[in-house]
């Protein structure tokens, strides 16, 4: 799992730093191979985390502006979990209940020329 980080308009100090490389690790709990690129920025008083994931041809993504920037990064993290999750459940219940079987989705027309 690789981490990026980006700051525009605001200097990333070391404890905003490891605060979000704290957060995004969790992330790599849901799924093995992800390229992760974290984008904190300031505007007047909103501040913003955007945070993309991808991994195995997929890409999430997540952002959310907010007045505290840990509030911003958690609530990102959040998302991004959200998203990871589902899409790990969906694909495991694919994987549990297999791909529908040929005989199944033509019904007994198929049979009935194999046969």
């Amino acid at each position: 799992m690789t981490i990026d980080f980006v700051g525009r308009h605001l200097e990333l100090t070391p404890e905003m730093r490891a605060y979000a490389l704290e957060k995004v690790n969790k992330l790599g709990r849901l799924v093995d191979d992800l390229d992760i690129h974290v984008t904190l920025s300031q505007e007047k008083h909103r501040k913003t985390c955007g945070i993309v994931a991808r991994g195995r041809g997929v890409v999430h993504s997540g952002e959310v502006t907010h007045d505290d920037l840990h509030q911003a990064i958690n609530e990102a993290v959040d998302i991004l979990a959200r998203q990871l999750r589902k899409r790990k459940t969906s694909h495991l219940a694919e994987r549990r209940e297999g791909a529908p079987s040929i005989r199944r989705e033509a019904g007994p027309e198929l049979e009935a020329e194999g046969a």
